[in-house]
């Protein structure tokens, strides 16, 4: 039997159904554990149609797809364009908001993938996520990939954001 073929892309409208898939595969295994009722609200506003479309609108998007299905995603843009709130960060940052992968695909190299095609569009020489306390394996991930926590940020109802840089400047020097 031949082994799939991975192919990336980026994301488009069409992919909108496969992304919402994608989150109702990843969310409650990542935050169920955390907070259910945080991850009932992350697939309910922000794995939406709806959300996605103005995600699209504003923010790159990319796809791993294997045999015309989702199995992981990208997202990043700016802060500044960001749909949500963030009082306490002056200035702006560009953010990866989204990299997930279908459980059924870890282990293959694709987070790792995605992350640096990522890293490689970035414009400037800084990316910045926001990681759920208690996502210990996206804690790991990131601190083998070279990001470092910066901030904290809670409102004691959910569980808090911890907010992860990573500096690009070698990417400068290339």
């Amino acid at each position: 039997m031949a082994e799939a073929v991975l192919t990336f892309r980026p994301g488009t409208l069409a992919d909108v159904p496969g992304f919402r898939a994608l989150g109702e595969a990843v969310v409650p295994p990542t935050y169920g554990p955390i907070d259910a009722a945080y991850a009932q609200r992350m697939l309910d506003e922000w794995w939406i149609p709806a959300r996605f479309e103005a995600s699209l609108a504003v923010n790159a998007h990319l796809v791993a797809e294997c045999d015309g299905q989702v199995v992981a995603m990208a997202a990043f843009g700016r802060l500044s364009q960001s749909h949500r709130e963030f009082p306490h960060v002056t200035g702006d940052r560009e953010v990866m908001w989204k990299l997930y992968v279908h459980p059924d695909h870890h282990g293959r190299g694709i987070g790792s993938r995605l992350l640096a095609e990522v890293e490689a569009m970035v414009e400037g020489d800084e990316l910045w996520l926001e990681v759920v306390e208690g996502n210990e394996p996206a804690f790991a991930f990131y601190r083998a990939k070279g990001f470092v926590e910066v901030e904290r940020i809670g409102d004691r109802e959910w569980p808090d954001d911890v907010w992860l840089r990573k500096s690009l400047e070698q990417k400068a020097l290339r």
